[in-house]
């Protein structure tokens, strides 16, 4: 019986593990079946990726084969038959010892236009520049757009260098005439760069690369404005691949140092403002002009971090005068528009004033009036929201750019500065002289107050004394100076010379 016992448990257990193990290989099969259909389904999944890839590959090679013959935005020739023309004309020329032109041309601050009306806004300026650009040129010669906002043009038998010239003066003008985009009314302008052949160059890729060459020099000029190429610019390039390197050290604020330039109300005889500017002397190549360390700045992106420092420095420096005695009612910084830009930058201004203990209304940022021509919604958010912290807004060089007068009331502007331009002749130039005196006008209508910049000599003072502007800045009172050259008797020998 015992036995038994034993028997029949023993197959009670072995039944047991044989279901155990019954069980075990149903759920594996069942994972291996899971699995199975998991890596079916991956296999589906990627062959339906494959085949989108492969139709994003085609359509994308459709356009690129489309772009060699035609510019998909603009209708001009595509960059493989601009090659092919210039091969031609570079043949002819040769064979015919004549003389053509290869010419850059690019949109300046085009960014702008993308950034705050937005990528289909830019296109439709693009297309109406394209429309004029062709117009502006004969039937014999081409015109492409390579990239971006930058067109090329071959301009084939060309007599002389001054023919290139008279042409991109043509297409510069074409260009700054007034946009209407979206019911938006937009000024622009161009820089363009020539290379003669066979001067410049004999070979297509040579001419290209100096044209090049020169368009880049015609922008460090400044806005709106045709360079030729010169062998020297290469050292020019170099120059300023060195100085836009250097802004991107720690290093770079050894170089930098903070003048201040007097502004003075010579009814009250007062100091009524201490305007900032920056100073970079570099060891190898001495000072630096403020136009060229904005463009580096600029095209670099440093500008943000160098404009909050020029700021904070700028203000500190006014708090230091007043706990000295020194009075300047005010300071002044200039802003760019890439700061304008900023969404943080009326943040940043107001932390400065508030760890400094600095009133707002003692401070002016200065922007440039061409800032004013675009009219852009993004930086007069930003500039209200500066007058909202109590911030006072300048614009400088009024008088240059072609604002219309009426716009001036959509911005919340304290102060105008005249341009020095308008200065310099307002003792010998009747017309210069009634120009000043309507903007005078115009600023005691606006009730903003009118600085004039650049006075040199007593004669310009007393005319815009009798104009009715008494806030001058310039050489006849002060130079710029650095902080620690600005004292209690520098301060008192400006006033006396009022």
């Amino acid at each position: 019986m015992f036995v038994f016992i034993i028997l029949l448990a023993l197959s009670i257990l072995s039944i047991l593990l044989l279901g155990y193990g019954l069980f075990a290989n149903v759920k594996h099969l069942a994972q291996v079946k899971e699995r199975l259909l998991a890596a079916e389904a991956a296999v589906a999944k990627g062959v339906e990726q494959e085949r989108a890839l492969n139709v994003e590959l085609a359509d994308m090679k459709h356009r690129i084969e489309r772009n060699i013959v035609s510019d998909s935005l603009t209708g001009l020739p595509g960059w493989q038959i601009f090659e092919d023309r210039l091969k031609q004309v570079l043949n002819q020329s040769k064979r015919h010892k004549l003389t053509f032109a290869v010419l850059f041309l690019d949109l300046d601050d085009f960014k702008i236009i993308n950034d705050v009306l937005g990528l289909e806004a830019g296109d439709e300026l693009l297309k109406e520049v394209a429309e004029r650009l062709q117009a502006s040129v004969r039937q014999m010669d081409t015109v492409s757009r390579f990239t971006g906002d930058e067109f090329v043009f071959i301009l084939p038998q060309v007599a002389k260098p001054e023919t290139s010239a008279y042409v991109a003066q043509r297409l510069l003008n074409a260009v700054a005439q007034p946009f209407r985009i979206r019911d938006q009314e937009l000024f622009i302008t161009a820089s363009a760069g020539i290379a003669i052949f066979p001067t410049d160059g004999e070979d297509v890729s040579v001419l290209l690369q100096n044209a090049e060459s020169a368009l880049h020099q015609a922008k460090s000029h400044g806005d709106n404005n045709y360079q030729f190429y010169r062998r020297e610019m290469h050292m020019i390039s170099r120059r300023e691949l060195i100085l836009s390197s250097a802004l991107h050290g720690s290093e770079i604020y050894k170089e930098f140092s903070l003048r201040y330039q007097p502004q003075v109300n010579i009814e009250t005889k007062k100091i009524v403002c201490m305007e900032t500017s920056l100073h970079w002397q570099h060891p190898d190549f001495g000072v630096i002009s403020t136009d060229d360390f904005l463009r580096f700045a600029e095209n670099t992106g440093t500008i943000l971090v160098i404009g909050e420092w020029i700021l904070r420095n700028a203000c500190q420096q006014f708090v230091t005068w007043q706990s000295q005695g020194l009075h300047p009612q005010k300071i002044s910084v200039n802003v760019s528009l890439r700061q304008l830009e900023s969404p943080h930058f009326a943040y940043n201004v107001s932390h400065i004033l508030q760890d400094l203990n600095l009133n707002p209304d003692h401070l002016i940022l200065q922007i440039s009036e061409m800032m004013l021509l675009t009219k852009l919604g993004l930086i007069e958010k930003t500039l209200r929201m500066l007058k909202q912290l109590g911030v006072n807004i300048g614009a400088t060089d009024f008088g240059t750019g072609n604002i219309a007068l009426q716009h001036l009331r959509s911005f919340p502007l304290g102060y105008l500065k005249l341009s020095s331009e308008l200065i310099t002749d307002i003792t010998t130039n009747e017309e210069t002289k009634a120009i000043v005196k309507m903007m005078v006008a115009l600023t005691v209508t606006l009730q903003l107050q009118v600085i004039a910049d650049g006075v040199e000599s007593q004669e310009q003072k007393l005319v815009l004394k009798e104009l009715g502007c008494p806030v001058m800045q310039g050489t006849l009172f002060s130079p710029p100076l650095l902080a620690e050259e600005f004292t209690t008797l520098v301060a008192e020998k400006i006033v006396e010379n009022v």
